[in-house]
């Protein structure tokens, strides 16, 4: 029959060398990539995790803010493999990108000008590894236009899967000119694409939705607006006071129900005025006032619980979001797998999403941002009050933002003022040039440009500035320009150890590291270009230090010679030979 066959296959998006990658050979002296060359995806030059390498620290030297100037892909490379084995509560919160539009300009510090394969290659690649760094509740926005938005859109689904699609928010982001010929029609849009991260389901059990559903009964007038407002329309129902003393009205317009409201209506000039601090509650249970909990302490963010009686989500817990600084409600999150006891007992899963329900940006945020930060970057400068009002929406004080297309820095600026710690990577000159500068100014205070006055900073804090280290090999062989503690942490990070310390070590030219994840497993780095030996007493030596951090193995990665006969060997230590065991990884050997 025809409903009994087995249909296979995917929607995916296919384009020239996609099974490849792209390797940019780069401009030391410009600071940024030169002429493409596809490559394999496993190649080392567009594979290896290298080390960062610290050149400074500006201001507070115990924060942990950090700006990386290198190849992104590389430095990605590297974080992915530092954050392996960290909890899920220490990884990235927010991803803000503002990738090159493909648009076929070239600006001053930025090169825009990628082919359309080209283009797609270099966001798949990158794409991937910034949802390894993602938390299981983090969020990624994406800054496109109209040229390449719904081919990054196929490619996100697949990447970051299409049930973990949040939105699409359009951004008026320049004022119509001049004259499109016949249609009229202009360019004047910018688009943000919203992804969650990887979200384990959450479960409510059955009592809890119970209650809620119970308390649901006592149900307010339906249909009824909110606003926060402070004229005389409405009729306060709550006040709700932020740890800065600033009171916010929450008020309750009885008069008229929404299905009412028309041209007609006496109030209507009422709700035109307000339209943008209105928003619609449907059914909500025991009434606002008692539903309403601060989410984070002068974030401007409240959240409720509501229990839809019909539709898509019926009887599916859902928390909305308001934003007190506007009085929009711009989200709303429900349990991604509700488990929910229906009539029979049975358990049903109900799939559902976390969705931005004002997907527009209808105020001009580009509206003077061209000395935000006292950086001249016009071209693709973002304004401090968009990315703002992204940070505000999804992160808390402390949460982690990531920028891998830092430009001028607004991303790295924002989050510094608004308290969230931050990584930002910039390639090319710029990172010296705008970045720093920039940052040492939003550190000191003396940045009174952008968000500054509207937050009251006064400057705090500090960043550390690094810059992404050289392969770890050369022609087959060690990189031996490298030092020897760089080389240790560069096969180290092959092979998911941390460096830790150990004194019994410094004068052995020989380095420790512990494995990210098994507690008790540990490697040695131990390099040399010279004709050496590991000594059978330094082996011993290597034994009784390690049995009192009770090890269960112990890797020696090394390129000498070891004197110690087979049979003397630990059974809980293997030796791997350097740098065959990386050229392998690399099909190299």
């Amino acid at each position: 029959m025809e409903n009994d066959r087995n249909y296979k296959g995917a929607l995916r998006l296919d384009w020239i060398n996609k099974s490849l990658s792209l390797y940019y050979e780069i401009d030391e002296k410009e600071g940024k990539g030169v002429r493409p060359v596809w490559v394999a995806r496993n190649d080392i030059r567009v594979a290896e995790p290298r080390i960062l390498k610290f050149q400074k620290h500006y201001g507070d030297v115990k924060s942990e803010n950090v700006l990386i100037k290198g190849d992104n892909l590389l430095v990605l490379r590297s974080l992915v493999e530092m954050f392996k084995g960290r909890p899920d509560k220490e990884k990235v919160k927010c991803i803000y990108i503002d990738p090159p539009f493909n648009t076929g300009n070239a600006f001053k510090y930025y090169d825009d000008n990628l082919r359309h394969s080209e283009w797609l290659t270099m966001m798949r690649d990158r794409l991937y590894l910034l949802r390894k760094l993602m938390k299981k509740d983090g969020v990624i926005f994406v800054n496109i236009d109209n040229d390449e938005l719904h081919y990054l859109k196929v490619i996100m689904d697949e990447i970051f899967g299409r049930e973990n699609y949040i939105t699409t928010v359009a951004m008026k982001a320049k004022a119509p000119s001049g004259v499109a010929t016949g249609s009229m029609i202009f360019d004047v849009s910018q688009y943000l694409l919203c992804y969650r991260g990887p979200q384990k389901p959450k479960v409510y059990k059955n009592k809890i939705i119970k209650e809620i559903i119970d308390e649901s009964s006592k149900t307010a007038e339906q249909y009824s607006l909110l606003f926060v407002d402070e004229g005389k329309q409405g009729k306060v129902v709550n006040e709700l006071k932020t740890k800065s003393g600033n009171v916010i009205k929450i008020k309750k317009h009885t008069n008229y129900k929404i299905k009412r409201i028309s041209n007609g209506e006496k109030n209507v000039a009422c709700y035109l005025k307000n339209f943008d601090k209105i928003f619609r509650t449907a059914t909500l249970s025991g009434g606002i006032e008692k539903q309403i909990k601060k989410l984070i302490p002068d974030s401007g963010l409240y959240s409720y619980i509501h229990v839809p009686n019909k539709g898509k989500y019926a009887d599916i817990p859902t928390k909305y979001y308001v934003y007190n600084k506007e009085g929009v409600l711009f989200l709303k999150e429900v349990a991604e797998i509700a488990e929910i006891e229906d009539e029979k007992g049975d358990l049903a899963k109900v799939p559902a999403k976390l969705e931005l329900v004002s997907n527009i940006f209808t105020d001009d945020l580009w509206q003077g941002i061209s000395g935000e930060g006292d950086v001249e970057f016009q071209q693709n400068k973002k304004p401090e009050k968009l990315i703002q009002r992204l940070l505000e929406l999804v992160t808390c004080k402390d949460d982690l933002v990531l920028d891998i297309f830092a430009g001028s820095g607004t991303t790295a600026a924002v989050a510094h003022k608004l308290g969230r710690r931050w990584i930002t990577v910039e390639i090319g000159r710029q990172a010296e040039e705008l970045i720093i500068p920039r940052l040492l100014r939003v550190v000191n205070g003396k940045d009174q440009t952008g968000i500054s006055k509207d937050i009251n900073w006064k400057g705090q804090g500090g960043f550390k500035y690094y810059q992404l280290g050289e392969s770890v090999i050369h022609e087959h062989d060690m990189n031996w320009a490298l030092k020897s503690g760089e080389m240790a942490e560069a096969i180290f990070l092959h092979f998911q150890y941390r460096p830790v310390k150990a004194d019994w070590l410094k004068n052995e030219n020989m380095h420790l590291g512990k494995h990210q994840s098994a507690r008790y497993n540990f490697a040695l780095a131990f390099a040399s270009s010279k004709i050496e030996t590991l000594t059978e007493d330094l082996y011993e030596t290597i034994v009784i230090e390690l049995a009192k951090e009770k090890f269960k193995h112990l890797t020696i990665f090394t390129n000498v010679a070891v004197s110690v006969p087979p049979a003397s060997l630990d059974e809980r230590i293997l030796i791997k030979k350097i740098p065959a065991a990386i050229l392998r990884e690399y099909n190299l050997l």
